[in-house]
């Protein structure tokens, strides 16, 4: 290592022209990484679809869904699975252990979803499997116009989608708002009843009559011609002429039109989309991986100001969502928090060391940064708020090993030794204890890689960055700083700068050294009070986004229709536009908008749903400081002034999404009794102070007509169960008979009956389907009125129900769920088995693996240091500054009333390999003044007067370093820098005190 240092020394000019080399390509680099605002997830989840048209609840759940849980059980790394059986459909998400192989146990899912579509009841459609549950929209746009059809707008649509789908970098395009259009024949049940025929022959007739089959080719000598065999349908007008039947007396026709109406309608499936309250389609955008797109961005950009050139003037384009402008918004706001950092650590430096040395010294920052960006292009780590994040934590530590080098090469100078020998020399001295203190500050981020959690995954950018960073700076400081220490550094008799504040810990450290069972009493004092405080603290999770994006999900009543939905929808646009801080507003009625952000869920498309996506902006009034503060006003005047529905105000999660923040899970045998106990526990959650949104998903019951068929008087005229089925299916939801195509468009040829009442239904005719015979329902059936339950929910294959509650401002989800637990005793909860899996849940699953990860650092952090040091008790001593630290961060969190979450526990967790490198350089010098002959309380006073500048220099410049952590406005990073910079700064204060008193206790004279 010394023939190295020497050489790069010697050959400054090679050593210099690497250096320029690697900023080339690490400034390259960061141009060419692909961006993005959050780390991408892979979501361990897929969604099963299933329809069995014609099926209630009940025969859903037992016919489809029950079974489809059956199989998925037994998927590798199954962990649970959510189900939701409705009229006609089958939905089942199923969730893996973390860590699984997810593509081969999605394999195994999509095989057993196929070996069991046979065992499904007839009429039962495909399965359809899901697993790409995060795939995330990067643009939404929206074409609006007034006076334009939905038509007209989709084809404006279509040019933008032909155009910007060829840029390179986008996966995709895809129109949402399509009002697709079909065929009805509307059958008059009545007249039907006079015929032979059955809804279910006009459809066989349709579809025989519309099928096209390759009718092959004629060939003669050398030449072949294919024959085809036109159409039987050209128009509606063809359709209605379609001969269903002959009479077998007198050979006249019936033709489809003397029994149907035949017309063309848009979906009832359809969605309705407004932007800021006129109608409007979307166009909603992919990125491809592994892309920079803010680059793609800007050509999609320039793309659309081309094309949106020719459209006339009263049509709109507008950027709904603009992924590309808000990660670069995202990545410049933390890149100009790095460069206002590093601008803070050169002013320290500068200030502590002077100019020469600070030149020296603060090189490393922008050359260990750049290194940095060299390795994460090789690694294939993207830039994002995580990982910037990571640079900006590790700011201030990456001059910490320059800073000891420089200064030891400096007090060689000073104490008359030739230049170049002072530089290795001076590298030679303290080359252990900075190769120990970086592999200790490693050492603490290391196990934070191995979190098994989604949470683990989200942050884990930020240890690699961290640890690629410091590594990067300790080769820098073995190899460009003693260069540039050759070039640049003289003799300096200038100490004077911090000799006050020497001066000032020298009386404190001389009045330890005396007292030293006071100094320990206090030590212990303030541990036991750091206690105290941290009970007053809140716990949180992860905090909610502070994204300028809120979005509201609307629920009305089922079986009232889209119209309804619509209706509703309008109220709270008309409550939304009163208010100054809203931007603008897009809704999706019937329906959810394209998945806009990572933690949003999927939306099941249901004409009883909506979604409006809000934009923000606080600043147009002084109402706000902050969302949660608006969703919480808004929610109050949604509940008070809404009847009929349910208006749900939500805020963006960060990390890993949990939904509300309280959820109580029922399981048990008998879905009603969990309704009743769902009830009494949201009676109490109501009553506890500071819920809000308290709901369940049990649904009450609804009326239905249920045909009860005599089948014994059903078999004597011959009429099967399925012949009912099939008949009553095809009359009330109508079947689809063929595909109708005119002008390149396809529309699906419904067939229904035009049955509206009871009555109607009673008289519809049941065709035999061995006799042909035909008989009036009400003659085999009864139909009466029942209620029923339109949604069954299942967990892990139990019924259940799930109670969830969202918190106001300024109250805390623990404390709540506590006083929750307190009261469920006081009710009956016989045959019901209650689960919590809330925020609270989520901090103890997570915390405790961060927990495990912090046993592991220290592990790590002794073996490093007994390694150093050759000694059981030394590295005890030097892990004492780690309790130390964390007083300092619960005494900042308390100070700045901020809460203990995820990041802040990593922060602390981090902060172990941090504090330990102070009294690595402060113990490794008293072991050399004792070597020297020096007493042990004397070496302990010369140490900590020698290491006094490094130690208060890297300390203040990590602290420096993080500011702009602290006042970017960062809901998930300011509770961390704080924690950082008070746990820096407190144990660094008490260990130049207290690490002298310890260890002049504990060590003997030699």
């Amino acid at each position: 290592m010394r023939q190295l240092i020497s050489a790069a020394v010697k050959m400054r000019k090679i050593t210099f022209f690497i250096v320029a080399l690697i900023m080339v390509f690490g400034l390259y680099s960061y141009f060419i990484i692909p961006k993005q605002e959050f780390p991408d997830l892979k979501a361990p989840a897929a969604m099963i679809y299933t329809v069995y048209p014609g099926a209630s609840p009940e025969e859903v759940e037992k016919l489809v869904t029950r079974k489809i849980e059956e199989k998925i059980v037994e998927i590798d790394g199954y962990s649970y699975c959510n189900s939701y059986s409705n009229d006609n459909i089958s939905i089942v998400i199923v969730r893996l252990d973390y860590g699984t192989d997810i593509d081969k146990a999605w394999n195994q899912l999509r095989q057993k979803m196929e070996d069991l579509q046979d065992e499904l009841p007839d009429g039962c459609l495909d399965i359809q499997v899901n697993t790409n549950l995060v795939d995330t929209t990067g643009i939404i746009l929206s074409i609006t116009g007034e006076n334009y059809t939905y038509d007209e707008l989709v084809n404006y649509a279509e040019i933008l989608k032909k155009e910007i789908r060829k840029i390179n970098g986008v996966s995709r395009f895809e129109i949402v708002g399509k009002q697709e259009k079909e065929v009805v024949i509307e059958v008059e049940a009545e007249k039907l009843n006079f015929y032979k025929i059955s809804l279910d022959d006009i459809v066989n007739i349709i579809k025989l009559q519309n099928t096209e089959i390759p009718s092959g080719k004629i060939e003669h000598e050398d030449s072949k011609i294919n024959v085809k065999i036109s159409n039987i349908f050209f128009s509606i007008d063809d359709i209605k002429n379609l001969i269903i039947g002959v009479s077998d007396k007198n050979g006249s026709v019936v033709r489809l039109k003397d029994l149907a109406n035949v017309y063309i309608k848009t979906k009832d499936s359809n969605l309705r989309i407004k932007h800021n309250g006129q109608k409007a389609v979307l166009l909603a955008g992919y990125f491809k991986e592994n892309e920079n797109i803010v680059l793609v961005g800007k050509e999609v950009e320039k793309q659309i100001k081309e094309i949106t050139k020719d459209f006339p003037d009263d049509v709109s384009v507008n950027q709904v969502l603009f992924q590309p402008k808000e990660v670069s918004k995202s990545v410049n706001n933390f890149i100009l928090n790095l460069i206002e950092g590093m601008l803070f650590v050169i002013v320290v430096v500068f200030i502590g060391m002077g100019f020469r040395n600070a030149i020296v010294v603060s090189t490393a920052i922008p050359v260990s940064i750049i290194s940095t960006f060299v390795v994460m292009h090789i690694l294939g780590i993207k830039i994002h708020q995580i990982s910037i994040t990571g640079l900006i934590v590790a700011l201030g530590m990456l001059v910490d090993n320059a800073i000891v080098i420089s200064d030891s090469i400096q007090n060689k100078i000073d104490e008359g030794c030739e230049k170049f020998k002072a530089c290795i020399d001076g590298v030679k001295e303290v080359a252990i204890p900075i190769l120990t203190s970086t592999l200790t500050t490693i050492g603490a981020f290391l196990p934070l890689l191995l979190l098994n959690s989604i949470a683990g995954e989200y942050i884990s950018s930020l240890p690699k960055i961290v640890m690629i960073s410091l590594f990067s700076s300790y080769l820098v400081a073995l190899f460009v700083t003693p260069t540039m220490a050759y070039t640049f550094f003289k003799r300096d008799s200038s100490k004077g700068r911090i000799i006050e504040f020497k001066k000032f810990f020298n009386g404190i450290l001389y009045r330890g050294m005396r007292r030293k069972k006071v100094t320990i009493l206090f030590t212990i004092s303030i541990l036991i009070m750091a206690v105290f405080i941290f009970r007053q603290i809140d716990l949180q999770f992860f905090p909610k986004s502070d994204k300028n994006i809120i979005y509201i999900d609307i629920k009305t009543e089922r079986n009232l229709g889209i119209s309804n939905t619509e209706a509703f929808t309008e109220k709270v646009i008309d409550i939304l536009e009163k208010q100054p801080e809203i931007v603008n507003h897009t809704e999706v009625i019937g329906g959810g908008l394209p998945k806009f952000y990572d933690s949003i869920p999927i939306t099941v498309n249901s004409p009883d749903i909506a979604q409006i996506m809000v934009r923000l902006n606080l600043k147009k009034s002084n109402r706000f400081k902050n969302n949660s503060q608006i969703v919480d006003y808004l929610q109050e005047i949604f509940d008070s002034e809404l009847t009929g529905c349910t208006a749900t105000v939500k805020q963006l999660e960060l990390g890993e999404p949990i939904g509300a923040p309280i959820r109580v899970r029922l399981t048990g045998k008998n879905i009603e009794h969990l309704g009743q106990v769902s009830k009494k526990i949201r009676d109490i959650l109501q009553d506890i102070n500071g819920t809000v949104n308290v709901k369940d998903d049990y649904s009450d019951k609804i009326y239905e007509f249920e045909i009860e068929v005599d089948y014994d008087r059903a078999y004597l005229y011959g009429v099967t169960k399925y012949d009912i089925q099939k008949e009553v299916s095809a009359a009330l939801r109508g079947r689809k008979a063929s595909v109708f195509r005119k002008r390149g468009k396809e529309y699906d040829i419904i067939v229904k009956s035009d049955i509206k009442a009871k009555e109607d239904l009673e008289n519809l005719a049941i065709k035999s389907s061995f006799s042909g015979r035909k008989i009036l329902l009400k003659e085999i059936a009864d139909i009466k009125l029942k209620s029923e339950i339109p949604t069954i929910n299942k967990y892990d294959l139990d019924f259940a129900v799930m109670v969830t509650s969202d918190v106001k401002p300024g109250f805390n989800s623990v404390d709540i769920q506590k006083e929750l637990i307190t009261r469920l005793k006081d009710i009956d909860l016989e045959g019901v088995e209650v689960a919590f899996d809330g925020e609270r849940e989520k901090i103890r699953e997570n915390f405790g693996s961060v927990g495990n990860s912090a046993v592991f650092a220290v592990l790590i952090i002794y073996a490093i240091l007994m390694i150093q040091f050759k000694s059981f008790r030394q590295p005890l001593i030097i892990l004492l500054t780690i309790p130390l630290s964390v007083v300092g961060s619960i005494l900042g969190l308390y100070l700045f009333k901020q809460p203990f979450s995820f990041t802040v526990l990593l922060g602390m967790v981090s902060l172990m390999g941090i504090v330990v490198n102070n009294a690595i350089v402060l113990i490794d010098y008293i072991n050399s003044a004792r070597k020297d002959g020096e007493s042990v309380e004397n070496a302990c006073f010369k140490a900590a007067n020698r290491r006094f500048r490094p130690i208060i220099l890297s300390t203040a410049t990590t602290i420096i370093g993080l500011t702009p952590l602290v006042f970017s406005g960062s809901n998930l990073f300011r509770p961390m820098a704080i924690s950082l910079m008070f746990g820096l700064l407190v144990s660094t204060l008490l260990t130049l005190v207290i690490i002298p008193v310890v260890y002049s206790i504990v060590e003997t004279e030699v």
